[in-house]
């Protein structure tokens, strides 16, 4: 079995598509249980939105608890745009495993996501400088690889070219520009390294061990009746198609703008918004859950609580109408959906496109959530 810690729940999904091209068994679950059979087992983790200190000890339980079942190796997924606590999640991980290396490979050439001479690009030009910069690393102004893992990590974080050897220790970043490199890199992996990264690195170790994977087929979805999209991206893109599909026609049910000023009565707004979303899905069979503009956005922690109030307004409107699909956009917001509901344990079924997954839910028989990171874009098969 090959077991993934991953930090949010878009990424854990995504692995699961990625198992399923090699016509794998794979299981994704948000805590590790004392038996499982499969071939890959996926943790799925809020680690990205927790504080530090709650982020390591998290990894660090779970590190320990998937070494219990003795599993081949434990990948560690990370965001491909270095999102988060990464270089304190490895760390926790290297010391909870007893490992004293870390090859990090978050580049995804797929996606135009590269590192060359220790600088991130996205689409050719450097990280900061692209269109994903605003919403993704707003705290940032810099590409180099060792200042978006964090000052505090360049002494014993080393950026290596796959002809170059590895330190003794410490985080290694690996150069990389293709999908060959990749699996350079992947064939360095030994029983002395966590391997981390990107889904496309995973798919680089998986296919070193597994041999080629099965023919790729992004399918549409035969849905269900009932549809809610959950569009809490910040990506311009994302909003940029929540304007445009409203524009053609499609029902679109925006946050209340004054639901985080001082005064108003929340519960209120918060009830005509359900109203909205269950009269969308009675009438059309499908809704999209957005933000627009919001006044009073400058209350304390906003993303975290749109994220649950997002998860509240779904759970009312399933109490209230027949819910078939959930499309979610965002590993934070999904992160927050399932809390909400109670889910755990999924089963990924199809990999619409990369990192575009759709899944069973075992605590909910006759629905599917299909989810994808925010700053991947939707297939358009899907999305009309």
């Amino acid at each position: 079995m090959i077991a993934v810690i991953a930090d949010d729940l878009t990424g854990a999904a995504e692995i699961g598509g990625i198992a399923l091209r090699y016509g794998l068994r794979v299981v994704m679950d948000t805590r590790v249980h004392d038996t499982v059979d499969t071939d890959v087992l996926v943790i799925a983790t809020d680690a990205r939105s927790k504080r530090v200190e709650e982020a390591k000890a998290l990894i660090a339980a779970i590190t320990k608890d998937l070494q219990a079942l003795g599993p081949q190796l434990i990948f560690k997924k990370t965001d491909s745009l270095l999102r988060g606590h990464v270089g304190e999640e490895l760390l926790a991980q290297m010391q909870a495993s007893g490992k004293k290396k870390a090859l990090l490979v978050p580049a995804n050439p797929r996606l135009k996501r590269t590192i060359q001479a220790g600088i991130y690009h996205a689409d050719g030009v450097p990280l900061h400088q692209s269109d994903l910069a605003d919403a993704a690393r707003k705290r940032i102004a810099t590409s180099a690889v060792l200042d978006l893992v964090g000052a505090r990590f360049q002494p014993f974080t080393t950026v290596v070219s796959k002809e170059e050897s590895f330190p003794a220790s410490g985080i290694i970043i690996g150069n990389t520009l293709t999908e060959a490199d990749l699996d350079d890199w992947a064939g360095r992996v030994d029983e002395h390294i966590i391997p981390a990264g990107s889904g496309g690195f995973f798919n680089a170790v998986v296919k070193s061990r597994v041999g080629e994977k099965q023919e790729i087929r992004f399918d549409t979805i035969a849905v269900g009746k009932k549809m809610i999209w959950v569009c809490g991206s910040a990506f311009p893109l994302s909003k940029a198609n929540v304007v445009q599909a409203r524009t053609n026609g499609r029902c679109v049910a925006y946050m209340p703008e004054t639901i985080f000023c001082e005064g108003v009565e929340q519960d209120g707004l918060i009830k005509a918004w359900v109203q909205e979303i269950v009269a969308g899905l009675q009438k059309n069979g499908d809704v999209i859950m957005a933000v627009g503009e919001l006044n009073c956005d400058s209350a304390a922690d906003v993303p975290a609580k749109i994220r649950q109030l997002m998860a509240i307004a779904i759970e009312q409107a399933m109490q209230q109408t027949e819910v078939n699909e959930i499309i979610i956009e965002g590993g934070a917001t999904a992160s927050s959906i399932i809390e909400q509901l109670h889910y755990e344990r999924f089963f990924p079924v199809q990999e619409l496109a990369q990192g575009v997954i759709r899944m069973k839910v075992q605590e909910a028989q006759g629905l599917h959530l299909t989810m994808k990171p925010g700053s991947y874009q939707w297939p358009s098969s899907i999305w009309k």
